[in-house]
């Protein structure tokens, strides 16, 4: 049996929300190594949770790229310009990256922790 559009985006929705709380409880944690790691893996999760998200509500045809996706958004009033620097940041965590570029990275993660919960807000008030 398949789900209607409209509960598969309550889905994706409840795991964006999940992986938003996750990410909330790993930036509230001594910023140590371990947990920066723990954070920035949290924040990749989140990531690809929001991107499904938005491909989710987005229904279009065929698998566009992330920037495709979030220039869609951004013209929806979804997200704002500070998207293109997570991608490139998600991108970056992703090619194991040395430590000074992990902890620049990191001390971003509570704007993109903001441009998830916008995303979050946005996207909940669709439903």
């Amino acid at each position: 049996m398949s789900q209607s559009p409209s509960s598969q985006k309550k889905v994706l929705l409840t795991h964006l929300d999940w992986n938003l709380q996750r990410l909330d409880e790993a930036l509230k944690q001594e910023a140590t190594d371990y947990y920066k790691g723990a954070a920035l893996q949290r924040f990749g999760h989140t990531y690809t949770m929001a991107m499904k998200s938005i491909h989710g509500f987005r229904q279009a045809e065929g698998e566009p790229d992330d920037t495709q996706c979030i220039a869609w958004a951004e013209q929806n009033g979804w997200t704002e310009p500070l998207w293109q620097e997570v991608i490139l940041d998600f991108q970056r965590i992703n090619q194991k990256p040395d430590k000074q570029e992990t902890d620049a990275v990191y001390h971003k993660l509570p704007r993109y922790q903001q441009a998830f919960k916008n995303l979050y807000s946005n996207l909940q008030s669709l439903i």
